[in-house]
């Protein structure tokens, strides 16, 4: 087997929504999986509902809730690949799993929970939501690694704010049941969202395309529109749905927003982090832009905004 071919991936993180969407990718392109979990986990390992063609078995690894190093290597040795996607804030156990991965001798592209909706390289989005300095320090140990052994490899994915689920629970700032939208700043920002099924596609290309995103930080999009385009896409898939109802839309001044969230975020109010991740993404969230933007290079296409629209509302 080429050095470069990848066939054994390990799923850290399957049972999220990102996960089970990345893990559904993965069988659908032939991989062989290993998912890992906590022996006390009271979730299933992946969704029921993850279909498992009979040619294809899913092999889970349960492992104690200490998750050190020594046991995470010997469950992930023999996997050509690793593949993170729960939650950045407990950043040891990101870096006990990049350490136990590079510590394999077999692993040779690691993909961490870098999902980011924006760039965490950017100081200002460490200085608004110091949680992307998490992702800086695994990817910074990556980097290490990879100087060490040039058979260990990296990418990182950033692709925006994840649109199918911030439609569904209000992290975009619409609210189609209610028939109502905070725009914050004109309105005509244009931002790059993806779906968690682009997510998922774009990691199988990253494992299939193994020279070209081989230590790389790789920026990727279902699509780049504005608050406005989205808001006009919602009134259209809506009206066809039969409803024909007006829209209340309050306009917000973005640097006032952030001010306002950077005063409660600092004193631990969880819910507006997540509003100063959605304001820096409209700040600063164009990867058409960036030198990093990939989607040529993943092979990707971008999708039809309406039709995710109706797709994400279940219509």
């Amino acid at each position: 087997m080429s050095s470069n071919t990848v066939k054994t991936v390990a799923l850290v993180g399957a049972n999220s929504g990102l996960g089970s969407a990345i893990l559904r990718a993965l069988l659908q392109a032939g991989f062989r999986i290993t998912v890992l979990r906590r022996a006390s986990s009271k979730s299933p390992p992946f969704p029921a509902d993850v279909h498992i063609p009979k040619s294809q078995e899913i092999e889970v690894k349960s492992l104690s809730d200490a998750w050190t190093t020594e046991e995470l290597t010997d469950a992930l040795r023999g996997q050509d690949a690793v593949v993170v996607c729960f939650p950045s804030k407990d950043v040891n156990e990101h870096l006990r799993i990049a350490d136990a991965a590079a510590a394999t001798g077999t692993v040779r592209r690691y993909i961490p929970a870098d999902f980011g909706s924006v760039d965490a390289r950017s100081p200002r989005s460490r200085e608004l939501v110091p949680l992307f300095g998490k992702k800086v320090a695994v990817r910074e140990r990556l980097e290490q690694f990879a100087a060490q052994n040039e058979a260990f490899t990296w990418t990182s994915l950033v692709c925006g704010h994840l649109f199918d689920w911030g439609l569904r629970n209000g992290f975009l700032h619409f609210y189609p049941d209610e028939r109502r939208a905070d725009i914050l700043g004109s309105g005509n920002e244009k931002s790059s969202l993806s779906t968690m099924a682009k997510v998922a596609e774009a990691v199988v290309a990253v494992l299939n395309k193994f020279e070209e995103t081989k230590n790389r930080v790789l920026m990727m999009q279902s699509f780049c529109v504005s608050q406005l385009e989205v808001l006009g896409a919602l009134r259209r898939v809506l009206r066809d749905d039969g409803h024909g109802k007006e829209w209340q839309v309050d306009y917000v001044g973005l640097e006032e927003f952030i001010d306002q969230h950077k005063r409660l975020a600092d004193q631990g109010d969880a819910e507006s982090i997540e509003d100063l991740v959605f304001a820096l993404g409209v700040e600063d969230g164009n990867w058409e832009t960036k030198e990093d933007f990939a989607m040529e290079l993943l092979g990707l296409k971008e999708d039809d905004l309406d039709a995710e629209v109706k797709k994400a509302l279940g219509l």
